[in-house]
């Protein structure tokens, strides 16, 4: 499934990725003519298919194959910036490790000088209750998402394990409901399943967070693979209708024909294998174990790949998990709980100005353990060379740049899957369906409704994009209610979509557009007060029924000791 490839500018120190020579794409077909070792994905041969795709003009499935992948290194990774000997965040990152350290240990010896101990442990059992119980169910989790290599099989490519006539990928229709009902199922069910498990908040949030992940593989494995096989299908097509063709016009029409015919099977080719792997043989189970543990959302049939694993930069990663995390602990336990616990007595907006500082925190530590520990870790165990898991989201100068550079995995799925089709689908006179199915089988053509009016009226990119935050504030609104197990109407996806009207306003008015550093500070005041605000606003209910509990059993308590102590006076006396 992976291929190695090089770096247009390779790492400088012996102990970065090593990542094999680059070769053009004649050259690669020369290797295959001759037999030799399998060819490597370059970043040559991927400028040259990109090409071919974009003069081809192959429509949606030549746009939708515009995100691509290479070899590239975390911006803010340190063995790397250490390795290449570059100046320019090196040392930021080692003064906010010393800042992080500093913090930690002023915190561990307040708490040991008002309690007497080193580190709160009332969150680790929260944390680490049913321990096994969570591990089993995110295994099955895992577990349950390689059904897809068979659905593909079975709906979609034929051969041994096809279904008699079952269904045409071409037939987007009928061939995205069937999808969609595998997919709303198998959200529904394990979202059932966290229902009744009755796991505290911590399990709750974590198996809430890599369903929704497992999810989007899902997605994208399935529709990435249905585009393949209509395109399996296209090709099959085109080349009947040329000996077609052939067998019933005059050599000068024929040979024009066929030119033409042929331009377009090698660009639905190059789509089909466009480097070593050809579809549909990229559809085992080793091929879908490999892309459910590489650190990417986007299917593609083959990744850059790094040449060996370095075991002391997993080491590294290992230990730099578990550091952050022993920081994001204390920090949670700490200095978050606490003025929760005391919310319903302080009110929101007192929590939400003790939580400023703590939050932002959080939010930095939850970024370097999730993007640089763990993604880091799991590239290098599958030797994925792609490390741009994020951008310089630190200077975004607003809510709609820092979604795109915060977190670049999610960002290229809602591109490819989200995005991409619904810009390419808004246009009035769009086709509704494939042009190479028959008609007799073709969905028939609905009449003018509200949608074919707002495709009038909206431009395709601003309809993507309120497609785009629509699907994300949906999923992160559905996200947070797993994970606390109640609905607090909807705060979360009232603030996303307040961001439509906010990036068409920065947009469109030439002076605000121009004030690049006022919108850098407006997103970082955002960013820092509005977290601690919804967190407040999502868990106050929980902590005010806890109080409230609490509070009855301190009043049951009292009354029990009133009337033990009213019952020996009666007998005293």
């Amino acid at each position: 499934m992976f291929a190695p490839q090089v770096a247009s500018q390779p790492p400088s120190s012996r102990d970065s990725p090593r990542l094999c020579p680059q070769l053009t794409r004649s050259e690669l077909e020369g290797r295959q003519l001759l037999g030799s070792e399998p060819p490597v994905f370059t970043p040559s041969l991927h400028r040259s298919l990109r090409k071919d795709h974009e003069e081809a003009g192959a429509g949606a499935a030549a746009r939708q194959a515009a995100i691509f992948f290479r070899p590239r290194t975390s911006i803010l990774d340190y063995t790397e910036l250490m390795c290449q000997g570059s100046d320019h965040m090196r040392g930021l990152v080692t003064c906010f490790w010393t800042v992080v350290g500093a913090y930690l240990v002023s915190l561990l010896f307040a708490h040991y000088e008002r309690s007497g101990e080193i580190m709160s442990r009332g969150l680790a059992g929260v944390i680490f209750s049913r321990a096994a119980d969570l591990m089993i169910s995110d295994l099955a989790l895992v577990a349950s998402t390689a059904a897809v290599v068979p659905m593909v099989h079975l709906l979609w490519v034929g051969g041994a394990w096809r279904l008699p006539a079952l269904l045409d990928p071409r037939h987007q229709g009928r061939g995205r409901l069937v999808q969609a009902a595998f997919e709303v199922a198998w959200l529904a069910a394990w979202y059932v399943w966290l229902g009744t498990r009755g796991w505290p908040w911590a399990q709750r949030c974590f198996f809430s967070l890599h369903t929704v992940v497992n999810w989007m593989k899902v997605h994208s494995y399935l529709s990435s693979n249905r585009r393949l096989a209509c395109a399996l299908r296209d090709v099959a097509y085109l080349r009947a209708q040329r000996k077609r063709q052939s067998d019933s016009a005059d050599s000068a029409d024929s040979a024009a024909n066929d030119a033409e015919t042929d331009a377009e099977i090698d660009a639905l080719d190059a789509m089909l294998c466009p480097y070593t792997t050809r579809f549909p043989a990229n559809l085992t189970l080793a091929n879908y174990a490999m892309f459910q543990l590489s650190p990417a959302l986007v299917y593609e049939l083959e990744y850059p790949r790094t040449e060996r694993i370095r075991w002391s930069y997993m080491a590294e990663k290992l230990v730099g998990t578990a550091g952050i995390f022993v920081v994001f602990y204390v920090v949670v336990a700490h200095l978050v709980i606490p003025h929760l616990e005391r919310m319903p007595e302080t009110g929101v907006f007192v929590a939400t100005l003790h939580l400023m500082g703590p939050m932002a925190t959080c939010w930095l530590l939850f970024f370097f353990i999730t993007f640089d520990s763990i993604a880091n870790g799991f590239a290098e165990l599958t030797r994925f060379a792609d490390r741009r898991f994020y951008d310089d989201w630190w200077n975004a100068r607003g809510l709609d740049e820092f979604s795109r550079k915060w977190n670049r995995p999610v960002h290229m799925f809602l591109a490819r899957h989200i995005y991409m089709p619904v810009r390419e689908s808004w246009h009035p006179g769009h086709p509704r369906k494939h042009p190479r199915v028959d008609d007799a089988h073709a969905p028939r053509q609905s009449s003018a409704t509200v949608l074919s009016r707002l495709r009038q009226g909206v431009p395709p990119a601003i309809a993507a994009m309120a497609a785009t935050f629509f699907f994300s504030s949906i999923m992160h609104e559905v996200t947070v209610v797993m994970a606390c197990q109640r609905w607090n109407h909807a705060p979360l996806f009232f603030f996303q979509m307040m961001q439509i009207p906010l990036i068409i306003c920065s947009e469109k008015l030439p002076w605000l557009k121009e004030q690049q550093a006022l919108r850098n500070w407006a997103f970082w005041l955002a960013m820092v007060t509005f977290q601690p605000f919804l967190l407040c606003l999502y868990t106050y209910q929980a902590f005010a029924n806890s109080s409230s509990s609490q509070s009855l059993d301190v009043i049951v308590a009292g009354g029990a000791v009133n009337a033990m102590v009213a019952a020996n006076a009666t007998k005293v006396s």
